[in-house]
């Protein structure tokens, strides 16, 4: 009898054990399904769980009519947050940002991160299209407000894309696929915008694919693109001063393509470096050819693009450049952008001091349409200003662009650095920049961009007087 309740105790303990442990591990699933679901910093839902959401309110609208509108946002320049200030601070904001787009949006509809720096939003009901361009706008002005991130004060923005159910697509696939492209178009339309997805717009963007694919051919063929260079000249004392190198390419298709067509794709992608690089070889190559040919030393100038600052090792890159020309750095010259010297202060200072110490000329590019300051001015050797080609075409005619000269001429001659005025094309220009205290120009006036076979013959055709200053350049034990 003993041992029967003994037994019978016993059973029960084990069941019960085996139900605590079943019910645990039930729990634990459901807290592993949760988490599934939820992304861990915002405490948004994920990509998984957003994918149903549409499913379901796509089902809703099949059933009762009405428009379901997917948005895609992308944040403009958070990479430049983490890389200024951390992915801690980074984190903390993608935090707020969340906040603030649970706080805009109404109860029924739903956002989600999907990754990194990327959120989709579903909105339901509405009968018109334009009610999806208002929800936008409250999400543009929501998020563009300035964040306080421990002691930091950041100030970002987003590009939205917008895709609609039925008008873009019945299905997950076809709305995402159609918000993200749209959100790219957002981006080329100067970012911090919205569009809506268009069929003219997909037909765009397979375009744009299509030219990306054979850019990147372009690129490791090595055969297609082509340098020309626009001589610099200083018109006083009739001499050419340097050269300007412009990259062109031949595509087999299409023709000859300016740099507006296919410079941008390279930008937003991963074929900037390569084909930066790919210029910086041809351009040191052809000087150093022309040198051995006996044309008077001078300095070809290349422009290196803001992301060259922030995806590569920049004064490596040069310097491999140099090396395998066997050019003497005197001869290059760098041309940097404003935006360069603002938004990438840290890396852009570091290169342009370690550049400046190899005997590299450094110069600021389209001076006046971005916001330097003149302390950078002042700190870094920048060596030349060079004025915009918007201020300078009609300046004897125009009081705005001739006062925005004048003044950069001014603060060049402060400075005691030299300035160059882009894209002449007129005598009259020409003329009231004489007179502003601009004697150095570049533009059609002048010559238009000259194959590398043209550039010995036009040399010595303008070029009767300035010669290449001698200076001795430290060793500082730098490459």
């Amino acid at each position: 009898m003993l041992i029967a309740v003994i037994a019978g105790v016993f059973v029960c303990v084990v069941l019960c054990v085996a139900t605590v442990i079943v019910m645990r591990s039930k729990r634990a699933h459901s807290e592993t399904d949760l988490l599934a679901q939820y992304d861990p910093l915002t405490g948004l839902i994920n990509r998984t769980l957003f994918q149903d959401r549409v499913a379901s309110a796509l089902s809703r609208a099949r059933r009762d009519g009405g428009l379901v509108t997917l948005m895609f946002l992308d944040l403009d320049g958070f990479k430049e947050v983490n890389d200024r200030f951390g992915h801690a601070v980074g984190d903390e904001l993608l935090r707020q940002i969340a906040g603030r787009l649970t706080t805009v949006l109404r109860e029924t509809d739903t956002v989600a991160r999907i990754g990194g720096d990327e959120f989709t939003i579903i909105v339901e009901g509405g009968k018109r299209v334009e009610h999806a361009g208002r929800v936008a706008t409250k999400v543009l002005k929501a998020v563009a407000a300035p964040y306080t991130v421990g002691s930091h004060e950041i100030v970002v923005t987003v590009s939205i894309g917008i895709s609609m159910y039925p008008v873009d697509g019945d299905s997950y696939e076809e709305l995402m696929k159609g918000a993200d492209t749209a959100m790219y178009q957002a981006k080329s339309a100067g970012k911090n915008t919205y569009q809506y997805f268009t069929r003219s717009l997909r037909d765009r963007t397979s375009d744009r694919l299509s030219l990306l694919d054979d850019l990147r051919d372009a690129i490791d063929a090595g055969d297609q693109l082509r340098l020309v260079y626009q001589p610099k000249v200083d018109v006083i004392r009739g001499a050419v001063t340097g050269l300007e190198a412009l990259v062109r390419w031949q595509h087999p298709v299409r023709g000859l393509l300016r740099p507006a067509v296919f410079v941008p794709l390279a930008e937003e992608s991963d074929l900037i470096a390569p084909m930066s690089q790919w210029i910086l070889d041809e351009a040191c190559r052809d000087m150093k050819r022309w040198l051995s040919q006996g044309i008077r030393p001078m300095r070809v100038a290349v422009n290196i693009s803001d992301r060259m600052f922030r995806d590569t090792n920049l004064v490596e890159s040069i310097a491999v450049s140099l090396a395998a020309a066997d050019l003497d750095p005197r001869h290059l010259e760098v041309e940097v952008t404003e935006r360069t010297i603002t938004q990438e202060t840290e890396r852009a200072g570091r290169a342009i001091e370690r550049l400046s110490d190899m005997g590299i000329k450094v110069s600021i590019d389209d001076f006046g349409t971005g916001s330097s300051s003149l302390r950078h001015l002042q700190t870094l050797p920048i060596r030349t200003l060079k004025i915009d080609t918007s201020f300078v075409q009609k300046i004897h005619e125009r009081k705005e662009s001739e006062a925005i000269a004048a003044s950069v001429i001014a603060i060049a001659q402060c400075l005691e650095i030299d300035v160059i005025a882009e894209g002449v094309e007129t005598v009259e220009e020409m003329t009231r920049l004489n007179e502003l205290g601009c004697n150095e120009a570049q533009g059609y006036l002048i010559a238009h961009p000259l194959h590398p076979s043209e550039v010995i013959a036009f040399v010595n055709g303008y070029d009767t007087t300035l010669s290449f200053p001698e200076k001795v350049v430290p060793d500082n034990g730098r490459p």
